[in-house]
């Protein structure tokens, strides 16, 4: 039986998971070269956290920000928050200290806008016939 808190982005396309993916390593980098390093080798090193392959794997960083940054590690989920929202024109609030939740918000905001998007793309909905 699988985990219900365990994050599945697996319908996400590719460009949105590498989007996931970039806003991460950015919001690293805001707090300095020499931070993003550490933060990214002690994720790899004691969580086995595969960067290329997030959002697999968002469980186990966040435990490893939780360990580094202790509560300091809302302002790393509020600046990738800020980064998706620019990326993908979205309003996905950061009410929360995990990445995983962030994923989880910005993967139900998706789907929503995806199922709006297809029916209307296909001339469903619209009242011209």
């Amino acid at each position: 039986m699988s985990n219900p808190n365990t994050l599945r982005l697996v319908k996400l396309p590719s460009n949105l998971a590498n989007q996931l993916r970039e806003s991460v390593e950015e919001a690293f980098r805001s707090l300095g070269n020499e931070a993003a390093v550490l933060i990214t080798y002690y994720a790899r090193s004691r969580h086995n956290v595969a960067f290329n392959d997030l959002p697999v794997g968002i469980e186990e960083l966040d435990n490893a920000l939780a360990e580094i940054l202790g509560p300091a590690r809302r302002m790393v989920v509020n600046q990738c928050a800020e980064i998706l929202n620019k990326r993908l024109g979205v309003e996905t609030p950061a009410r929360t200290e995990k990445l995983s939740d962030l994923f989880r918000q910005v993967e139900k905001q998706y789907q929503r806008t995806s199922k709006a998007v297809i029916p209307n793309s296909l001339g469903l909905g619209s009242a011209s016939s």
